[in-house]
């Protein structure tokens, strides 16, 4: 069994490419390097797309602001009382 392990470890680079196939085409670490930076970026950009589209917006913009306005306009129309309309208000300021 060792004569096995020791003849597969002198002959390591011939086996690697025994065959003649070119395996990743004659690139060796460069495509090793290549693969892992693209995988790299695939899992950054999953990422930064489940962060930017479940972040909250900032107060004075987007979306914290228009549910603002809609709790203003519920409350113009008497919908809520002023404790529920303060107590809602501190909740979308947080």
């Amino acid at each position: 069994m060792q004569g096995i392990a020791a003849g597969l470890a002198a002959t390591g680079s011939v086996l690697a490419d025994g065959d003649g196939w070119g395996h990743m085409g004659g690139w060796g670490w460069g495509m090793a390097i290549f693969g892992w930076l693209f995988m790299t970026m695939v899992v950054v950009l999953v990422a930064w797309l489940i962060w930017s589209t479940t972040r909250r917006a900032e107060p004075g913009g987007g979306t914290v602001s228009r549910a603002v306005e809609l709790l203003d306009q519920r409350y113009a129309r008497g919908e809520l009382n002023r404790d529920q309309y303060l107590e809602q208000a501190a909740d979308l300021e947080r």
